[in-house]
């Protein structure tokens, strides 16, 4: 009988070599006569465990990425480091203070909030020359489950050596400095009001600067999708597999063929295979590798391979191949003591069973030692899946959706599950079709979705390590696709760490570009594999976005941290050089944009996703190198998203911020999750229908404040997002004019100090690229 052992593992587990005990492995007794039965070694993964883990900057946690360390969505920076979730092995969590890393105490929030104080006192700012200049940023206000919470962002020109105080009708609270890679972005604060809302904040420095700002509201009610009467949502009720979730894409199609497509990527994925495997011996100077050339399904599961020590005195190494059965008939001495060495077997393994089997040496060792006897052991691929989940490459499919799918209306891409562990996010991408599709009949607003918005849904990227997810490893991120060397860890105890991670193997701000928060390491989670668009499943993405011109808005859905954000998404650690930043049209549609999008999520259960949390990636979050959010924007003009959903929620009875339940929540909270996400879905079709009907191009008025020491400050307002050229010099403006910026990183438009009569001719660009007509004003300084 042959004993297949299966390892089906819902444990977050990873593969590691230290302490590895294999069956059947350890020196054996002279014993010439063959086992009848071949059995599969006994080689579960590692447990691994999530911990909060307090990491000194973002070198060390770059570092950490490259030595293996598998960071979570959950991250938060604190004044001097950050906290964020990771995923560790026993060996991992041992090694954390060579980084200087360490795992956070137990009373360390999940999200840290400022404790208001009383008010403090508000005297007048020093007026000397050492004075600080304060400028405050985005003042937001927001509430969720009841409870009042302001947001605050702002900076000093002496950077974080200043300290900060924020102080409002009713507390003040210090305003921490945000440090990055060291390099000082701005101070920023989130604290609770147990108060009313309110209406303006003062920031006083420690240097004698100060400023006041008014508060601005954070998202804002709304009609969201799921409050239309007769609006049908909520069709999943539990997790699904790949397979599944394209069996239900399919059965979509089948039952609204009219009003929908299924779009065959021309790139099939590697499949759920891997080739078969056994590792012999006990020491890494004894330790023998063997790989099947077939796929483990397609004949390899069946070979089995047997040291045997004859018993007889003097005998030669010699190997026998008999259907799929290997044999090595190990070389003896004298006294009948076995004298092949790891190296010597594998080159008679390679000679006599290579059409079979291809063998090597432990990562590279030299194969010195002798080896042990072993019984006849079958290769496996270590796949625990049932029959029903097809090992062959994956063909990935996208639906199409709309009345009119021929180009001639705004396109909208949504993908999810690049990360495969990641499982509420197929489901969010698959209610979004499901809604569509359910209320078309009695919605007005779907109906007008269907006739003016072409959409495109990949509910699924990454099928293979999906499934991987599913049966095998609950911890996997990446595909399946193995580029580990023989002489590295190409070995069956590293089957946990193999892979891709596809949201890493773009072509904008690449780690092969230089660009930080991609690994080379083709054990690491981050792993960027051998090239730019090395992985079919990021050729398909990048094919959907050449054939279909039509393509304005991207969203790649993620979890599980809670963030919305957009470029720049990459940068280099040294200097921290970003990608190039959006113009300021771009960035203030990007934000307007967000808060339809996030009040839409808002609607079901009070979330609130935190402004602090939204903006480009690399200033909220981390850098990632060769994202495909850059790729779109960057390459083709697409306006392009990337979710984090299932951040934290706040606790009215603990009066804190409780998780968000990782990537793989219980049901319960997992069901509410992909219903509020699917509306922010949905609010993106709404945005893109807008979008295709604006015809009218913006206007723009000329703002001047006149100052103290008789200068004009001047500012330009578009009534909606829009690109401004100007010129002071009576030329006519074009598209090549000085354009009007940013003031800085998550700011409004610059400020234009004039100190002499200026004319100000301009023209502004909006989104869809339609020009307003030459203005023209005159600034007159007295």
């Amino acid at each position: 009988m042959v004993t297949r052992l299966r390892t089906t593992r819902l444990a977050l587990v990873v593969a590691a070599t230290a302490g590895l005990t294999v069956a059947g492995l350890s020196a054996q007794a002279s014993d010439p006569a063959p086992a009848a039965d071949p059995v599969r070694q006994e080689l579960p993964l590692p447990d691994e465990q999530v911990v909060r883990v307090y990491v000194p900057g973002s070198e060390a946690l770059y570092a950490m990425e490259d030595a293996g360390y598998d960071f979570t969505g959950e991250f938060q920076r604190l004044p001097e480091g950050i906290l964020v979730d990771a995923l560790v092995t026993g060996e991992q969590l041992a090694g954390l203070d060579g980084f200087g890393a360490a795992v956070a105490g137990e009373a360390t929030p999940r999200a840290v909030t400022a404790t208001p104080s009383a008010p403090a006192a508000r005297g007048t700012a020093p007026d000397t020359a050492d004075a600080d200049t304060v400028t405050i940023g985005r003042v937001d206000w927001f509430t969720t489950k009841g409870q009042g919470f302001l947001s605050v962002e702002v900076k000093s020109d002496a950077l974080d050596a200043a300290d900060l105080t924020l102080s409002w009708d009713g507390g003040s609270v210090e305003i921490p400095a945000y440090i990055d890679s060291d390099e000082y972005m701005y101070h920023r604060v989130l604290t609770r009001v147990d108060g009313p809302r309110p209406d303006e904040i003062s920031v006083t420095s420690s240097l004698g600067g100060s400023s006041t700002a008014p508060v601005t509201d954070w998202l804002h009610e709304t009609s969201a999708d799921i409050d239309r009467p007769g609006y049908e949502y909520g069709f999943i009720d539990g997790y699904l597999n790949p397979t599944e979730v394209y069996e239900r894409l399919e059965q979509l199609h089948e039952d609204h063929p009219d009003v929908t497509e299924i779009v065959e990527l021309p790139n099939e994925t590697n499949g759920y295979r891997r080739l078969a495997q056994a590792l012999f011996g006990t020491t890494n100077g004894s330790r023998v590798g063997v790989d099947s050339l077939a796929w483990g399904h397609e004949g390899g599961n069946d070979i089995s391979v047997e040291l045997r020590n004859s018993g007889v005195a003097s005998s030669a190494l010699d190997v026998t191949v008999d259907g799929d059965a290997v044999i090595v008939h190990l070389a003896t001495d004298a006294a009948g003591a076995v004298t092949s060495t790891a190296a010597q077997v594998v080159a008679a393994l390679n000679a006599e069973a290579g059409t079979q089997v291809l063998a090597y040496t432990f990562r590279g060792n030299a194969g010195a030692d002798v080896v042990a006897a072993a019984p006849p052991t079958l290769l496996s691929d270590n796949l625990a899946a049932p029959p029903e989940i097809s090992r062959d490459p994956f063909p990935i499919r996208a639906l199409r959706i709309g009345n009119h799918r021929d180009g001639s209306r705004p396109g909208v891409l949504i993908i999810a599950q690049d990360h495969a562990r990641e499982r509420v996010t197929p489901l969010v991408a698959l209610e979004a079709a499901e809604r569509l599709l359910a209320n078309r009949d009695n919605d007005p607003t779907t109906r007008r979705i269907l006739e003016n918005v072409d959409i495109l849904i990949v509910p699924s990227n990454n099928p293979d390590g999906g499934h991987y997810n599913f049966f095998d490893r609950s911890g996997q991120r990446r595909n399946m696709t193995n580029y580990c060397p023989l002489t590295g860890q190409a070995d069956v105890t590293a089957r946990g760490n193999w892979g891709v991670d596809l949201n890493r193997n773009y072509r904008v701000g690449s780690a092969l570009d230089g660009y930080d928060g991609a690994s080379f390491s083709c054990t690491s989670d981050t792993y960027m594999g051998p090239d730019k668009l090395s992985e079919p499943e990021a050729q398909n993405i990048v094919w959907l976005a050449d054939t279909y011109d039509n393509l304005k808005f991207f969203m790649t859905v993620h979890s599980s941290g809670g963030q919305l954000f957009w470029q720049p998404g990459a940068y280099i650690a040294d200097g921290r050089i970003t990608t190039p930043r959006p113009p300021l049209r771009d960035e203030t549609y990007y934000w307007e944009m967000a808060e339809e999008i996030l009040s839409n999520v808002k609607g079901l259960r009070d979330t609130v996703v935190q402004p602090g949390n939204v903006g480009g990636s690399s200033d909220v979050l981390y850098s990632s190198a060769g994202n495909v959010r850059e790729d779109l924007y960057f390459n083709y003009g697409i306006y392009a998203f990337g979710w984090e959903i299932g951040g934290v929620q706040w606790n009215p009875e603990t009066g804190e911020f409780d998780s968000g339940g990782g990537f793989i929540p219980e049901w319960p909270e997992a069901d509410l999750q992909y219903q509020e996400y699917a509306s922010g879905v949905i609010e993106m079709f709404e945005i893109a229908m807008a979008y295709g009907q604006d015809q009218r191009p913006a206007t723009t008025r000329l703002i001047q404040e006149r100052q103290a020491d008789g200068t004009v400050h001047v500012t330009f307002e578009p009534s909606e997002p829009a690109s401004i050229h100007y010129t002071t010099d009576g030329s006519t403006p074009t598209t090549d004019s000085p354009v009007y910026e940013a003031a800085n990183v998550r700011e409004p438009g610059e400020v234009i100090e004039v100190d002499a009569t200026t004319t100000f001719r301009w023209i502004s660009v909006d989104v869809k690229g339609q020009t307003e007509r030459t203005k023209r004003f005159t600034v007159r300084v007295r």
